[in-house]
C-alpha cells in the first residue's frame, strides 16, 4: 500500500501515455491502409482506363511513387522520346530516372554510349553492347573494340561480348 501511494501518480500517468500510444499507432495503421486501399484502387482504375483524370489525381496524392511508375511504364509503351522527355521532371526516384534516360538514349539511336559511360548507370553494359552493335553495324570496329573493352570482366554481358569480339576485324 506504501508503494502504490508513492508512486501512484507515475504509474497512472505510464498507463494513460501506454493507452494514448497505442490508440494513435492504430489511428495510424488504419490511415495507412485506407490510404493504400484507395491507390490501390486509383490504380487498377488507370489500368482499365488510363485517361481517368480522377484516379490520375488520387494516386497522385495517395502514392507519389506509384504514380510516377505509372506515368513511367505507361509512356514507355508508347516510344515517343517528346513524351519521355516531358514526364522527366515529374519523375523524381533515382531508378526510374535512370531507366528513363536509358530509355530515351534507346529510342533516339543516339546517346547510347553516353550513357554507357555515365557513372552508376543501371543498363551500363548493355547499352555498350547496344552502342557496340550500331557501331558494328556502321562498319566503325576500332570505335566498337573500344567500347568492349570497357565491359568489365565481372560483368553478366561478358560472354556476350566475348562472342561479339570475334566479329570485329
Amino acid at each position: 500500500e506504501g508503494f502504490w501511494k508513492k508512486y501512484s501518480k507515475p504509474m497512472i500517468a505510464l498507463a494513460v501515455l501506454l493507452i494514448v500510444a497505442a490508440l494513435a499507432m492504430a489511428f495510424y495503421n488504419y490511415t495507412k491502409e485506407k490510404s493504400l486501399i484507395a491507390s490501390n484502387e486509383a490504380y487498377i482504375a488507370l489500368i482499365k482506363n488510363p485517361t481517368d483524370k480522377d484516379a490520375l489525381a488520387t494516386l497522385k496524392s495517395k502514392n507519389p511513387k506509384l504514380y510516377q511508375l505509372f506515368l513511367f511504364s505507361n509512356e514507355i509503351k508508347k516510344s515517343d522520346v517528346a513524351k519521355l522527355e516531358a514526364i522527366s521532371s515529374q519523375i523524381s526516384d533515382p531508378i526510374l530516372k535512370d531507366l528513363l534516360s536509358y530509355q530515351k538514349a534507346s529510342l533516339s539511336g543516339e546517346g547510347m554510349s553516353a550513357y554507357s559511360m555515365k557513372q552508376g548507370a543501371i543498363l551500363k553494359d548493355f547499352a555498350s553492347l547496344q552502342a557496340v552493335y550500331t557501331l558494328f553495324k556502321e562498319g566503325k570496329s576500332k570505335e566498337a573494340k573500344a567500347l568492349l573493352a570497357q565491359i568489365s570482366e565481372s560483368s553478366q554481358l561478358q560472354q556476350i561480348a566475348q562472342s561479339f569480339k570475334h566479329y570485329l576485324k
